[in-house]
């Protein structure tokens, strides 16, 4: 399957997970490759992300998807070994975490990275 075709078929069938939420932004730029190549490269803290600059808007993300945040943040230090160290803003961190963790996963998955 096409990576757009993919990422709109995630929105469609998991309207409120984070891969949704990753697969709308991807989605808002017309080259997926460097979207996702960069985010890896860069991450969120270089503002790429539109949608996650604000601390009001990494708060409201953390509060909406926290159980998903939680489960994706204890696989990734259970399989890598390495504690996630949490920036002066634990909500800001663990979103851009989530949502760079995220992507990462999605542009394997469709061949990007």
């Amino acid at each position: 399957m096409k990576p757009r075709k993919k990422l709109k078929k995630i929105i469609k069938e998991k309207p409120t997970s984070i891969q949704a939420f990753v697969a709308e932004e991807a989605l808002d730029h017309e080259n997926l490759s460097p979207f996702f190549n960069d985010l890896a490269s860069h991450g969120c803290i270089s503002g790429m992300v539109g949608s996650l600059i604000y601390y009001h808007q990494t708060h409201q993300f953390f509060d909406c998807h926290y159980k998903e945040i939680n489960e994706l943040r204890l696989e990734y230090e259970e399989n890598t070994g390495i504690q996630i160290q949490l920036g002066s803003d634990l909500k800001n961190t663990l979103a851009w975490f989530a949502f760079e963790e995220t992507a990462f996963q999605l542009g394997n998955e469709l061949g990007l990275l």
